[in-house]
């Protein structure tokens, strides 16, 4: 009897002890798992915050080419705009030297 009681008390260590190496296995797994979350969630936003600067850049890069074209627009213009101008201040010069000359004319 006493044989048959110290046979299953060592066979219920036996099972507490596989429970443990079980416990401890999965709680080892569990670890390693969260730490491969925790390493791919990093990753993960590192390579956001990276497509997000290549975003930014290129949104950056497109407004300042859209306003290189706009000012070299606005530089057109005005060029047109100071020939103009020169065209009509020498009409106008013209008709200022006719207006002297004629009264200079008139006053002789």
């Amino acid at each position: 009897m006493n044989y048959l009681l110290n046979k299953i008390i060592e066979e219920v260590k036996n099972t507490e002890r596989t429970a443990d190496e079980i416990i401890k296995d999965a709680d080892d797994k569990a670890e390693k798992i969260i730490n491969n979350a925790h390493e791919e969630a990093d990753k993960l936003i590192e390579k956001i915050k990276e497509e997000a600067k290549k975003e930014g850049k290129m949104i950056i890069e497109r407004e300042e080419e859209s306003a290189r074209i706009e000012a070299d627009n606005i530089i057109k213009n005005c060029k047109r705009e100071k020939e103009e101008l020169g065209k009509n201040s020498l009409k106008n010069i013209d008709k200022a030297v006719k207006i002297v000359i004629k009264k200079v004319m008139e006053e002789k």
